[in-house]
């Protein structure tokens, strides 16, 4: 089939997985486009999750018997927020990946991740894995942010051909098109 595989590190359109044939390869724009829906779906229910939670802090806080209790619990509440909301992130995209192999974003952009194998779903395992390098390029002071695009836009620059971003590869999936 033409435009199946790659040439002289040429991005082709299809990929073959054995046992499903020539399966079409997500392009940059959908990735891209799925990954801001998902930071939009994220910034919402983190948004509503952190109003509440912050709401109930200050509230504990405001009881102030001039001991300074009410700082540490401001100080410990916040941190403890931090932390969770950052466990909600990776939960959502482990266990999306992992079980569905795609986000909101990716299903509204009609893309999924796979397994180049088998074209089946990655798993919990990959799946956290996969968003685990993204992450530990934002914990680069100052720059992370930058550390955190460059794996997103990394495809872009993938000489096999298959459009494997650096959380891809370690990861071991491909992402295609669930368009017919």
């Amino acid at each position: 089939m033409v435009g199946v595989g790659s040439v002289a590190g040429q991005v082709a359109e299809y990929i073959e997985i054995p046992g499903k044939g020539a399966v079409k390869m997500a392009s940059m724009t959908q990735r891209l486009i799925a990954r801001v829906l998902d930071g939009v779906v994220l910034g919402i229910a983190l948004g509503i999750f952190m109003g509440i939670a912050i709401a109930v802090i200050a509230g504990a806080a405001s009881v102030d018997d001039g001991s300074g209790g009410a700082a540490a619990v401001g100080l410990l509440g916040f941190l403890g927020l931090m932390t969770l909301a950052m466990v909600l992130v990776y939960a959502y995209e482990a266990v999306m990946i992992g079980f569905w192999g795609a986000t909101v974003g990716k299903m509204i952009m009609k893309v999924k991740v796979v397994k180049p194998r088998n074209g089946e779903v990655p798993g919990i395992g990959s799946g956290l894995v996969r968003y685990l390098i993204p992450g530990i390029c934002a914990l680069i002071p100052f720059v992370g942010w930058l550390g955190t695009l460059a794996c997103y836009v990394s495809p872009t620059f993938d000489n096999s051909g298959r459009r494997q971003g650096w959380h891809d590869k370690v990861a071991n999936t491909i992402v295609v098109t669930t368009a017919a």
